[in-house]
């Protein structure tokens, strides 16, 4: 006869076996190659300027250990904020429902939305007027 802690222990092994099973998947499917199809980034006066349009970009890494590295290039010719060039960006990512968080920061973007079903990440924006961009996986 199987004692009640026999069919506790079992019950505890399933259980774990299967919750584990549920928080890798959404990891495997957003591991990946993302390059921008859209980038706009606050200039030095009041607005923003559309940097993908002028030659600029955002590709970004995610794998599926939760870790990341990006690489932003505004060109020369644009004005922002941030400063024009190729910068490289590298940390770890968290996801929660559809939002990922970067540690640290990639290019003052904390927080991306991901969209399964279009395989894209979209940038939450801290507050109005920030960095603005979407990748879409290769």
């Amino acid at each position: 006869m199987i004692t009640i802690n026999k069919l506790f222990l079992i019950g505890i092994v399933v259980f774990l076996g299967c919750s584990k099973e549920q928080t890798s998947e959404p990891t495997k499917n957003l591991a990946g190659n993302y390059i921008s199809n859209s980038f706009s980034e606050p200039n030095s006066v009041d607005g923003m300027v559309d940097v993908q349009s002028s030659g600029g970009s955002v590709q970004m890494t995610l794998t599926e250990n939760n870790t990341y590295s990006a690489t932003v290039n505004i060109p020369q010719s644009v004005s922002t904020v941030q400063g024009s060039g190729i910068t490289t960006y590298s940390g770890v990512y968290s996801l929660a429902n559809d939002t990922i968080t970067m540690n640290p920061a990639a290019f003052s973007v904390t927080r991306m939305k991901w969209i399964e079903g279009s395989y894209s990440l979209e940038s939450i924006s801290p507050a109005r007027g920030g960095t603005f961009f979407i990748l879409q996986r290769k």
